[in-house]
């Protein structure tokens, strides 16, 4: 995971605290803690610590609740298992009008309101919501690193391999990052060695190619 993301993981955690921290009576639909990718300077992930940093101090006065951040929590986790249910899931192409289910409600709020701050706010939110899907996609992929369910982690592999170009395409990782994923999916994806390094030779080509519009 590269350095920008793992700081928008950390705003997201340190937001949606905050948040349950000021209103822990209101609707966590309402919250406008970070959630995976926020644009609003050049990196996403300074976007999304702008957001949270604002929400919290934008906030009325504290009421201190566990319980609100226990449901803020349960809400990350059961959007994060809509990706282990579906590790194959493709990104989504056109705009989207409706909350995915693999995205939970306060990612969805920072999300929108990120996007709405670009000159083409529809297409952003496509934007972020497919990395926040690739980013869920790859945490998950890490975390079996020692599981015995090699199908799940080469279902997880080919889909992020598929992705990868596109991910580079948008900003979102750079090509070396790109690069050295794309040999460690490759262990995962593809088990014969033969195999494997005639595909290595087609996905390094396809990091270099334009990736198509999406």
């Amino acid at each position: 995971m590269d350095k920008k993301w793992m700081a928008v993981l950390a705003a997201i955690v340190a937001a949606g605290a905050a948040w349950a921290w000021w209103y822990p009576g209101h609707d966590a639909t309402l919250a406008a803690a970070p959630s995976n990718e926020q644009p609003v300077a050049p990196s996403a992930a300074s976007d999304v610590a702008v957001a949270a940093s604002a929400s919290a101090a934008a906030s009325p006065a504290p009421v201190s609740s566990s319980a609100s951040a226990a449901v803020l929590m349960a809400k990350q986790v059961e959007a994060a298992k809509e990706i282990e249910r579906d590790p194959g899931m493709k990104p989504i192409v056109g705009p989207i009008t409706e909350r995915p289910a693999f995205v939970s409600e306060l990612e969805w709020q920072m999300l929108k309101g990120v996007a709405q701050q670009k000159p083409a706010p529809e297409q952003e939110l496509t934007h972020l919501v497919n990395h926040l899907r690739f980013m869920k996609q790859l945490e998950l992929w890490q975390s079996l690193e020692k599981s015995p369910d090699l199908a799940k982690r080469q279902t997880l592999a080919l889909q992020l391999l598929d992705d990868l170009p596109q991910r580079v395409a948008s900003g979102d990782l750079d090509k070396a990052s790109a690069q050295k994923l794309q040999a460690d999916l490759l262990k995962d994806a593809v088990s014969d060695p033969q195999q494997r390094k005639a595909r290595a030779e087609v996905e390094a080509k396809r990091l270099v190619e334009p990736a198509p519009a999406k």
